[in-house]
């Protein structure tokens, strides 16, 4: 373990340079990185914020179901990696070096991966939610606005996860340390078994599986939707779910997509970290941050009705398109769900007339005979 850790303090030595020693191009890179991560940060800590205040206030109860409260939890998730994450990294970028010391290291660490971890595992319920959605429609609609305890318990599991992830590091498993020049991580560099051994199996359980579970449950979701499994009048009265459904699944894939090269040049890092040229890390965690702003702006900015709510949060004083804020009210799935009713009710009773004019028919028929 010694000698790993020898090893490891070479190579985290090379990777950090003086603002002297640094060529022109990463030097102007830094700056640019750390005024596009201001940017970022405000918009992901507004964003995230104004998410959260949306999902919470009474006043707007009428945008409250079981999905919003994963969203609201995966907005806290966003935010705290955005006011931590974010204002570590552009500060960073501006000294040319990491300048918060051993223990900030550590804080960065830990925090950026509990929330990372978090946020994936929110996603990949979300994703499973949805496909439940779309699978069980009567009683989806019937309970759309009755949050059982059984969404706290995944909220709170989706935390448990991350934060048993990342306190492992400090437990011993594994150890945060510099990640490039301007941010901290995990030790992909370490040659020793056992953390190589950490990363795969962190990297499988924490990104890949919950990456194969989106997938999978997108591609369900879409063959339902697109294939003749919904009834007409099912597809009538899910047209909003199924809207909503499809604009989560653009949020999952622009997420992973963000997420996606940092994994893999964490994969190449774990196996191979001598042909690993030094800046991607920095690209490629930049990336990785960005994701924070992703979640808040899909989410709302492509639903219409989140949007309308939240454009009358925010801006109280301006006209809002009420009718378009109305149309998906506890009132108006109840109306929905009794007109269903009714037309079953009327499809089960032509049914019975039906069957008594062929019965009369038949005895007719008998005493003619």
């Amino acid at each position: 373990m010694i000698v790993a850790n020898e090893t490891t303090s070479t190579i985290s030595s090379s990777l950090t340079f003086s603002a002297d020693e640094l060529p022109k191009a990463e030097y102007f890179m830094d700056y640019v990185l750390g005024i596009l991560m201001v940017l970022l940060t405000i918009i992901g800590v507004s964003a995230n914020t104004s998410v959260v205040v949306l999902f919470t206030l009474p006043s707007r109860k009428k945008v409250h179901s079981r999905v919003t409260n994963l969203l609201r939890s995966l907005a806290v998730s966003d935010g705290t990696m955005a006011l931590v994450g974010g204002t570590m990294y552009a500060v960073n970028c501006f000294y040319h070096k990491w300048v918060f010391g051993r223990e900030g290291c550590v804080f960065h660490g830990v925090i950026m991966f509990w929330c990372g971890v978090t946020s994936i595992a929110h996603l990949a319920a979300i994703a499973l939610e949805r496909w439940y959605t779309m699978t069980h429609i009567q009683w989806s609609v019937a309970n759309k606005y009755k949050v059982s305890k059984r969404v706290y318990l995944i909220i709170f599991f989706c935390w448990l996860f991350g934060f048993c992830w990342a306190i492992s590091p400090v437990a011993g498993l594994q150890r945060y340390t510099e990640e490039g020049r301007v941010s901290c991580s995990l030790d992909w560099f370490n040659p020793s078994p056992g953390y190589k051994a950490f990363n795969l199996t962190m990297l499988v359980t924490v990104f890949f599986i919950p990456g194969l579970i989106m997938l999978t449950t997108n591609i369900i979701i879409f063959k339902v939707v697109s294939g003749s499994t919904i009834k007409k009048k099912d597809k009538t009265l899910l047209a909003r779910e199924i809207e909503l459904a499809k604009k989560m699944v653009y949020s999952k894939v622009f997420y992973l997509l963000a997420w996606a090269p940092y994994g893999i040049v964490s994969v190449w890092a774990t196996v191979d970290w001598q042909t690993l040229p030094s800046y991607l890390l920095t690209l490629t965690g930049f990336f990785a941050k960005v994701s924070f702003t992703l979640n808040p702006l899909l989410y709302v900015g492509m639903n219409k009705k989140y949007r309308t709510e939240m454009c009358a949060m925010l801006f109280p004083w301006r006209p809002v398109d009420t009718p378009a804020a109305r149309e998906d009210t506890p009132t108006s799935y109840s109306m929905e769900i009794s007109k269903v009713s009714e037309d079953q009710t009327q499809s089960q009773s032509n049914h019975q007339i039906k069957e008594e004019r062929e019965e009369s028919e038949l005895s007719t028929c008998d005493q003619k005979e």
